[in-house]
C-alpha cells in the first residue's frame, strides 16, 4: 500500500471502527458463527436494508473480517473474534469505542491544546461522575467492561497462588475477574471493591463479597494479595499514587500488589498501548505507561517492584510494600 493509499485509510479509520459496531450490534457476526449466508437473507432475517447491507458486508470483507463465495459470505478468523461468545471476544471493545467514547474524540483538538480530558466539557460531567447518574448507561458500560475480563484474567490465571488466601480486587467492577479467579482456584476467598452503584455479578459468591467505597480514600484490609486490573490507567499520576497508597495502607507489610495493565515501549515501535494511551488521555485523563514509569509511579505510592511479566494483552506488575 503506497503512503497516499495508507494515509488516506487511517484517516477513514473512524468510519471503519463504526461500520464493525454497526454490523456487529445488528448481529451480523453472530448469524454467520451460524454459517454462511448471502446479503439479502441475512437482511431478511435480522432487519436490515439489502443494499445497505451488501455495501457494509463488502467494505468490511475488504478489512479482513468476512469472505464471499458465490454471493454468501462467512466469517474469517479475524471475524470470529467479534463473536459474543467467542474467547477474548473484542465485541466489548468495539461496543466501548463507540457512542460518548466517539463523541469525545470529536473534541480531541481541546485536549492537545490544554493537555486535560474532553469528556467534561462535552458532556458536563467527568465519565465516572456522569455514568452514575445515567443508570442504564452505567450498566451498559459495565457490561462491555465485564466482556474484556476473560482477556485480561489470562495473565493472572496463569500465575501461581500457593500461600494466598485472600485476595482483594480494587475497583473490580461487577467482580466477574474476581470470580474467574476464585472459580479456577477453590480456596481463594476475593473482595470486590468499587464505588456505589456498580452491580456485582462475580461467580464463586460464597466465597466473595462486595464493599462500596471510594479508593481514594481507603480500600478494604485484610487482603493477602491487592488487584489493580486495568485501573490505574484511568488515572493521571498524582491521582494514581493516591489510590496506591490507600492499597499500601490496607495490606499486611507481607501483602503483595498485582497491577494488570499495558506496558508500552519507550520508543516509537508499534504498539496497541500507544493508541490506548491518547483514548486514555481524551476520555479520563489517564495514562498508559513504559516501564520505568510504572516503576517511578508505585515508588512514589509505597512500592517496589519485583517482576513485570509481559503478556500478549497486558503485563502483570508484582510489587510489594517498600
Amino acid at each position: 500500500m503506497s503512503g497516499y493509499a495508507g494515509l488516506r485509510r487511517k484517516i477513514m479509520g473512524a468510519v471503519l471502527a463504526q461500520a464493525i459496531h454497526a454490523v456487529t450490534e445488528l448481529g451480523v457476526v453472530d448469524r454467520l458463527a451460524a454459517g454462511p449466508a448471502t446479503a439479502a437473507d441475512l437482511a431478511a432475517e435480522l432487519g436490515a436494508d439489502a443494499d445497505a447491507l451488501t455495501r457494509f458486508l463488502r467494505a468490511l470483507a475488504g478489512e479482513g473480517l468476512f469472505t464471499v463465495a458465490a454471493g454468501e459470505y462467512a466469517l474469517t478468523p479475524a471475524g470470529e473474534l467479534l463473536r459474543s461468545d467467542a474467547p477474548g471476544s473484542l465485541r466489548h471493545l468495539s461496543r466501548l469505542m463507540t457512542g460518548e467514547a466517539y463523541r469525545v474524540w470529536e473534541e480531541a483538538a481541546l485536549t492537545l491544546r490544554t493537555g486535560r480530558p474532553a469528556f467534561e466539557p462535552v458532556f458536563g460531567a467527568p465519565l465516572f461522575e456522569w455514568l452514575a447518574d445515567r443508570p442504564e448507561r452505567q450498566a451498559e458500560f459495565d457490561r462491555a467492561q465485564a466482556g474484556l475480563a476473560e482477556v485480561r484474567a489470562q495473565p493472572l490465571l496463569e500465575r501461581s497462588w500457593e500461600g494466598v488466601g485472600h485476595v482483594v480486587d480494587v475497583g473490580g467492577g461487577n467482580g466477574l475477574l474476581l470470580g474467574l479467579l476464585l472459580e479456577a482456584h477453590p480456596w481463594l476467598r476475593g473482595t470486590v471493591f468499587d464505588r456505589p452503584g456498580v452491580r456485582s455479578d462475580a461467580g464463586a459468591a460464597e466465597r466473595c463479597r462486595r464493599v462500596e467505597g471510594d479508593f481514594f480514600v481507603s480500600v478494604p484490609e485484610g487482603g493477602d494479595v491487592y488487584l489493580l486490573a486495568q485501573i490505574l490507567h484511568d488515572w493521571d499520576d498524582p491521582r494514581a499514587v493516591e489510590i496506591l497508597r490507600s492499597c499500601r495502607a490496607a495490606m499486611p507489610a507481607d501483602g503483595r500488589l498485582l497491577v494488570l495493565e499495558q506496558v508500552i515501549p519507550e520508543d516509537g515501535e508499534p504498539h496497541p498501548g500507544h493508541l490506548l494511551d491518547l483514548h486514555m488521555l481524551v476520555l479520563l485523563g489517564g495514562r498508559e505507561r513504559t516501564e520505568p514509569a510504572w516503576r517511578r509511579l508505585l515508588a512514589d505510592g509505597g512500592f517496589e517492584v519485583r517482576s513485570v511479566t509481559p503478556g500478549e494483552r497486558a503485563s502483570v506488575i508484582e510489587a510489594v510494600p517498600a
